[in-house]
């Protein structure tokens, strides 16, 4: 099989670069190869959802931004064969609680994204508790609320993206890249689990929490490994006043879903590795005392369901990586390590991955922080604050 791109991995991440490449008219063939078409171990199914402009990196900030619009427009803009394209989307924002120290950050993070056009507005306790009464605030030194953020189905992102992708003329191969033939300092092509043969002018890995294993296909090294995470949903047995996406200095994240909540408190010590067992005391040892402490009338809630999923988790510096290999091979890109914020960033992610392999360079927004060099330089470049 010969296409003029080749993506591996037909996440949300692969699945909107192929969109965003199609749509151009320029890219020629695109063939996508994703070894399970179900998404059964994916991260995004098992996602939170959220898409927030309160970072600190300018480049997540305008990341955040393109997503946001794009995701609202999502129902309509992703139509394909005549069908919409419903994704959920539910603006009822983020508020960063400062309740672990670190409120300088915070202050200064909340001017810079003041200075980005983020429409934020920073709160002291007696502010936050005008807004949303029922979160505890006699130890939170401030708070963050960002109001035009949001949330969405990301499955049914995911599934928008491949659809209308595919509408647009990218074909999609259930397979999986068993090895890579690279002579001449390029990818020539890929050799596949059926025995098939892929070849491409252009390759893409956007294999998430895979792409570790995946990079040694292609003699690279990437600091990405899976994270394993835990989440939950819960109900509160008394009536709350909508609450926004909420996530503290302490760790704590949740949300309202439904008639209920999701959620948790992430270990960013676990060890690296694929992890699908639910431990059997942490919600009620860690995340429920959490919950009860940041809103009081959470003592009461009931814990219905709880799953596990992965991050690609970037070592160095929990950064997405994007961009063309700095080295050998010369015709590999990358789209990998968002650490936990590849549903919020992929639409711009897939456009960012366009503008670099259609015109040789970033026109919407410059991702040139995230390239490869800082990986192979080890030079971090990290978000302060909450992440």
């Amino acid at each position: 099989m010969k296409a003029n791109i080749a993506i591996i991995g037909g996440g949300i991440i692969g699945s909107s670069i192929a969109y965003h490449l199609a749509r151009d008219g320029r890219a020629g063939d695109i063939v996508v190869i994703e070894r399970d078409p179900a998404y059964g171990e994916a991260a995004t199914p098992r996602g939170s959802g959220g898409i927030r402009q309160l970072f600190s990196l300018p480049e997540n900030v305008a990341m955040s931004r393109y997503g946001l619009a794009f995701y609202e427009a999502f129902e309509t803009a992703m139509a394909a064969d005549g069908e919409a394209a419903p994704i959920s989307f539910r603006r009822q924002g983020y508020l960063f609680v400062s309740d672990g120290g670190d409120a300088k950050t915070m202050e200064a993070n909340f001017r810079n994204q003041e200075q980005l056009g983020v429409g934020a507005e920073m709160l002291d306790p007696a502010a936050l508790s005008r807004l949303f009464p029922s979160i505890r605030n006699d130890d939170v030194a401030l708070a963050v609320y960002s109001p035009n953020d949001a949330w969405i189905d990301a499955y049914a992102a995911l599934q928008g993206f491949k659809r209308k992708a595919r509408s647009l003329g990218a074909s999609y191969l259930q397979d999986e890249v068993k090895a890579a033939e690279i002579s001449g300092g390029s990818v020539r092509g890929l050799a596949l689990a059926s025995g098939e043969r892929v070849e491409a002018d252009v390759f893409i890995l956007a294999t998430g929490a895979w792409s570790g294993e995946a990079g040694q296909l292609f003699g690279i090294t990437l600091p990405v490994e899976p994270m394993s995470r835990e989440s939950y949903f819960f109900r509160s047995e008394q009536d709350l006043e909508p609450l926004p996406f909420i996530k503290s200095e302490t760790d704590l994240a949740f949300r309202p879903e439904g008639t209920g909540y999701t959620g948790g408190v992430p270990d960013w010590s676990v060890p690296g590795g694929w992890n699908w067992e639910l431990s059997p005391s942490r919600f009620e040892d860690v995340v429920w005392p959490a919950l009860a402490h940041r809103v009081p009338a959470m003592e009461t809630l009931k814990l219905e369901r709880g799953w596990r999923g992965h991050y690609a988790r970037n070592r160095l510096d929990y950064s997405a990586i994007i961009g063309p290999w700095s080295g050998e091979p010369n015709n590999l890109h990358i789209a990998t390590g968002f650490s936990g914020h590849g549903i919020m960033h992929a639409p711009a992610t897939g456009l960012a991955v366009a503008e670099m392999i259609l015109d040789g360079a970033y026109s919407t927004m410059d991702l040139t922080r995230f390239g490869t060099s800082r990986i192979l330089a080890e030079e971090p470049y990290r978000e302060q604050g909450i992440v």
